[in-house]
């Protein structure tokens, strides 16, 4: 890390605690809000920041408690890094210990207060007992946020950041070091699957599963080989239908670089290797972010798009895991994480918020910031209103921002790998993300428009796996629900690639509004998608491009971090250039580049009662 810690302190806590706004999180916990009057009202701040919502527990701090903690852990080097080394390897020895003499018959199952450590062993993870392979069912292994339909009522809306395109599952698990994770079962009937482990224990590079850190380690579906007699139904050309489809899977749990340890598989922006193993962390180091503690690790797995007919975990059973130590015996250490689960499918109210016009930070001229990351793109939307709102000078807030994501999670452009990866703890490596704030006035309409990426068509059960510029693609809506009161990136909405009309030149014209401001003219006939604005006035639109290379992608307007390196494509890179994707015209993405335009619901039926393209849409000035 290259940072200068002092210098920085005062500045990065400024950004650190008023910088918790937006587009999609995973973590976090019900606060109040101060809010002044416009423009200012766009910058929710907050003091301090917790993972209420999380799976993981975390110690509650302040920022400038987090702040201080990471300059001390910068400031003790190699000293640091072996102190939390050691604790590791205490953690595991005992724990090994204590298995070994439960497989003998001399201990209980449940393991005893205290013998791991206490953000391991909480109220969100409690309980913790050992079975044998045998009495374990899969159903009890897996929290689960299932694959749901767009409330059009906003009023039971999950929070998360969620695409609820998307089943999500999250294997909890903590295992001695040198311990190997088992997973089997079938490939679902879907566009997508894969799974994503915490990385290998390194302090260097904290992993809890919480938003900011480094990122997991990817298996996608292509990559898996199937049993002996099994097809893997991912495979252009292969038979989705396939009656056997199972897989053997292993993740061996270490100690060290993440990409040292996976040289083929942690390699972006392609994450690809072959074979059915990877290595991952026996358990989670939270950094100074999260006080230093010891964490559960977590194996998540996504389900994208099941087939309609199939359910929300493709019309499959759940896979089974176990764990087996380096000697060989298997088992499998089971908590309690029904309160995790509980508050992970929370749903509540997107609320009511007044229509009012877009200020003139996020008018006409703004297009897209890029994904790097949650807590990164939370300090950039502050930075970016402060520079624009507030008259600060630029040069100086994006610098801070670069200083603290390097001392707090050894994350930016200049950080060793994997910290200067595009993806990042809790998202999915084969995704790129692009986000923009929006607020819609009285009788307005947003209108977005742009060339759709080829994708396969899947959810109506097609028999083949077809290849494309894209394995999926979605728009999402996100706010703070009702009152500004949740810091997780409510989902008011989704609409994905085979919900959007498309003309014969794969154009898409997206019309957002209230259904008071529907245009009439805003009809499938006329090549319109319709979407739903909802109650709220401002909101976060976040599109998910996804791409699995070299099967499906699109290799001179892919989003991801080869086309739009960090420093480049970054708000607060080093050499930002706003052409790329920052400005609301096509940049680097060409034709595939969302524009955005803005007009009254009388204008857009001016446009008439016929088949539009984006041609026709005028520009916002």
């Amino acid at each position: 890390m290259r940072v200068d810690p002092p210098s920085i302190r005062k500045a990065a806590t400024a950004l650190v605690c008023a910088a918790m706004l937006l587009p999609i999180g995973c973590g976090g916990r019900q606060v109040s809000r101060t809010q002044r009057e416009e423009p200012a009202a766009t910058a929710f701040e907050t003091s301090s920041y917790s993972n209420y919502w999380s799976h993981t527990e975390l110690p509650e701090m302040t920022n400038q408690e987090r702040l201080e903690l990471a300059e001390l852990n910068h400031s003790r080097g190699d000293d640091f890094v072996g102190e939390m080394n050691g604790r590791a390897r205490e953690l595991s020895a005992d724990l090994e210990d204590y298995i070994r003499r439960w497989l003998r018959g001399e201990v209980e199952a449940e393991l005893p207060e205290g013998l791991l450590p206490p953000y391991i062993d909480n109220v969100k993870t409690s309980h913790w007992t050992l079975k044998r392979p045998e009495e374990v069912r899969a159903e009890d292994q897996w929290l689960i946020i299932p694959a749901h339909a767009n409330d059009p009522t906003f009023q039971q809306c999950y929070m998360l950041g969620t695409d609820p395109n998307v089943t999500y599952g999250k294997l909890i698990f903590v295992a001695p070091v040198g311990a190997r994770l088992l997973v089997e079962g079938d490939f679902p009937h879907a566009r997508y699957f894969e799974y994503e482990i915490l990385p290998p224990f390194d302090p260097l590079h904290p992993a809890s599963g919480t938003m900011g850190e480094t990122p997991e380690v990817p298996l996608v579906d292509v990559d898996i080989e199937p049993d002996p007699g099994s097809f893997n139904p991912y495979r252009v050309g292969a038979d989705r239908g396939a009656a056997q489809r199972h897989y053997h899977l292993s993740f061996d749990l270490q100690m060290g670089n993440a990409v040292d340890l996976n040289p083929q598989a942690m390699q972006p922006p392609a994450y690809r290797a072959p074979g059915n193993g990877r290595t991952g962390g026996p358990f989670g180091f939270a950094g100074a972010w999260g006080g230093n503690v010891l964490t559960p690790s977590v194996l998540w797995m996504r389900i994208y798009a099941p087939d309609r007919s199939a359910g929300a975990f493709g019309g499959v059973g759940l896979p089974k895991a176990s764990l087996q130590l380096p000697s060989g015996e298997r088992f499998w250490l089971q908590c309690d994480f029904s309160v995790a689960e509980e508050r992970q499918n929370t749903r509540v109210s997107a609320g009511y918020e007044a229509p009012r016009e877009p200020f003139a930070a996020i008018g006409p001229s703004l297009g897209w910031h890029k994904i790097f990351g949650l807590v990164l793109t939370r300090l950039e939307n502050r930075g970016f209103l402060e520079v624009e709102l507030e008259g600060k000078q630029e040069r100086a807030v994006k610098e801070n921002i670069r200083r603290s994501m390097l001392l707090l999670f050894n994350r930016g452009e200049d950080a060793e790998p994997p910290g200067d990866f595009e993806g990042s703890a809790t998202a999915c490596k084969n995704n790129s993300f692009l986000t923009r704030m929006f607020q819609l006035g009285p009788g307005k309409v947003y209108v977005i428009t742009g060339k759709m990426p080829a994708f396969p068509r899947t959810r109506d059960g097609e028999e083949v796996m077809e290849g494309g510029e894209v394995r999926y693609w979605s728009i999402s809506q996100y706010g703070n629900g009702e009152g500004d009161q949740y810091e997780t990136a409510v989902n008011y909405g989704t609409v994905m690639d085979d919900e959007v009309v498309l003309n014969q030149d794969n154009e898409y014209v997206i019309v957002y509004s209230t259904a008071e401001d529907r245009p009439a003219n805003a009809t499938p006939q006329n090549g319109v998608t319709w979407v739903d604005w909802g109650p709220r006035s401002r909101q976060t639109l976040t599109i998910r491009w996804m791409s699995v290379i070299p099967e499906w992608h699109l290799p001179q307007y892919s989003p991801d971090q080869g086309n739009l390196p960090w420093d480049r494509a970054a708000w607060s890179g080093t050499r930002y250039e706003p052409a790329l994707i920052g400005t609301n015209r096509p940049g680097a993405m060409g034709p595939y580049h969302p524009v955005i335009h803005y007009l009254s619901n009388e204008q857009f039926e001016a446009l008439g009662d016929r088949p539009l393209s984006p041609q026709d849409i005028p520009s916002w000035k």
